[in-house]
């Protein structure tokens, strides 16, 4: 048994190394998320306009302090501190083996390998949803106050980190409602975690007040659009999405028989009890939502509703028999892990090729920075301050550019806060678009904007990984105040 953990936790090692360091090394560009993350973060709002601060926070963080390689990093250490918590949880609940077994089952879950890739508001919520229920669990059966204090943390953090943690607070409120413990409610220690969580979200929630509710505007919209390509229907595909996440998990489980080892329990205990809802009621909520009220589900809102389906799983078999299927399923865990590690070798060294379509991790970022650093820089002896367009391709430029120039988002000007005329009339603003794309930048249509010194040309790029390919055409317009020109 000793040999069969060292094998599967030096394998694991190695998978979340070749995660965090291999994209940095092969993908051209990072994806589209990491690009918004970076960039809004660099600004330390207390809000944005589709999401709470937190991720951006750290997701900035970690860029300035590791380079290329923090954002994916950033993404592993999600993974490995949701495993922690998750095995933490279930030793207290199940035995240490199968909280062991699975917490590592979770792996074979689709959204806890290759969405990782893009570090984003999903990806950070797996570790808050964890901590979340790892601390309520200790605060509702033992009413320590420093879990209570843990939990309202948490629950702020979650907060801060998207919406869609309301969810899983939802059911743990349900949940302590109908519980035998439920005169909890009359004591100190529920409100105190409250007042917390409360005095945590409050920044945001004035931010938010005083930005027109951008976030929960563009919450409502993205539901908006899933609820007008299915209606209530649209629940049933949610539920249908996450079982096909599950896919790997249910293969594997087929394959080492873990079916034939299933018993069905006399009675669950009450912890047991509060495991399967915590690994179930969310999901469950939100599809009960969708079919009553007709709210869209979107598909990745279940990214971080999955931490404990694998141990309740080994709930309903024999401790005495996971000797032997435990050994089973790290061996598929481990053939799954290197088959899916190298499919991703594949595609961010050559994914562009192999398709003949380049994804978002397959532009020439660094080459599109360096040519709108030096076009500037041609123009113009003041830093480049800011670049205007579509936030993919501004935030390309932006990214690696060494003055850490601002975004202005078009085509709104409430997106970008940061920006402001007198920042554009003082500092000056590099627009780019691509053909078809040319949307309205805020400002440039007001009098002392327009009247500043413009220079405007295209650049050609090749692909890197596909160079036969036709080169990538990038329109750009440079608006240069008169004592930064240095042109005629």
């Amino acid at each position: 048994m000793r040999r069969q953990n060292l094998i599967l936790g030096s394998l694991l090692t190695l998978y979340f190394f070749l995660w965090s360091t291999l994209p940095t090394l092969l993908a051209p560009s990072f994806p589209l998320d990491v690009i918004e993350g970076i960039n809004w973060g660099r600004e330390w709002q207390l809000g944005y306009y589709k999401h709470p601060p937190l991720p951006s926070w750290l997701l900035v963080l970690s860029f300035q302090i590791l380079g290329h390689i923090g954002p994916y990093l950033l993404s592993q250490l999600c993974i490995i501190a949701t495993l922690v918590m998750v095995y933490q949880l279930g030793r207290h609940i199940v035995s240490p083996r199968k909280a062991l077994t699975g917490s590592l089952l979770l792996m074979a879950v689709f959204y806890y390998t290759w969405p990782t890739l893009e570090f984003n508001h999903n990806i950070a919520q797996l570790p808050i949803w964890a901590g979340i229920c790892l601390t309520f669990y200790h605060a509702w059966d033992d009413d320590r106050r420093s879990a209570w204090i843990g939990f309202g943390i948490c629950a702020g953090l979650g907060l801060l980190t998207k919406y869609s943690v309301t969810l899983l607070l939802i059911t743990l409120l349900l949940y302590s409602l109908v519980s035998k413990q439920r005169s909890r409610w009359l004591t100190l220690n529920p409100w105190l975690a409250i007042t917390l969580m409360t005095l945590i979200f409050l920044p945001h929630l004035i931010w938010s007040a005083t930005h027109d509710w951008l976030p929960f505007t563009y919450a409502m919209g993205r539901s908006g659009e899933a609820e007008s390509s299915g209606g209530r229907l649209n629940a049933f595909k949610f539920l249908g999405t996450q079982a096909v996440n599950h896919l790997i998990l249910m293969i594997m489980i087929l394959i080492c028989g873990v079916y034939r080892y299933l018993r069905r329990p006399i009675s669950l205990s009450h912890d047991e009890k509060m495991l399967v809802v915590m690994a179930f009621g969310p999901a469950l909520l939100t599809t009960s939502l969708g079919l009553l009220f007709g709210i869209g589900l979107r598909d990745m809102w279940g990214t971080p509703m999955w931490n404990y389906s694998g141990i309740v799983l080994l709930l309903f078999i024999d401790d005495a028999d996971m000797v032997v299927l435990s050994k089973r399923l790290y061996t598929g865990l481990c053939v799954f892990l290197i088959l899916i590690t190298l499919v991703m070798i594949l595609y961010t060294a050559s994914g562009a090729r192999l398709t003949g379509k380049p994804g978002r991790m397959h532009w020439p970022q660094v080459a599109i920075s360096l040519q709108a650093q030096q076009t500037w820089q041609s123009l113009s002896h003041c830093p480049l301050d800011a670049v205007g367009g579509q936030y993919w391709l501004a935030g390309l430029i932006t990214t690696d550019a060494k003055s850490q120039p601002s975004i202005l988002i078009a085509p709104n000007a409430a997106f970008s806060p940061w920006m402001n005329a007198q920042r554009i009339e003082s500092r000056g603003l590099l627009q780019v678009w691509r053909d078809g794309e040319h949307d309205e930048i805020p400002y440039l249509d007001q009098p002392n904007i327009a009247a500043l010194a413009t220079a405007e040309g295209i650049w050609q790029f090749a692909w890197p990984q596909n160079p036969e390919r036709e080169p990538l055409i990038v329109h750009w317009r440079a608006y240069v105040p008169t004592d930064c020109r240095s042109f005629r």
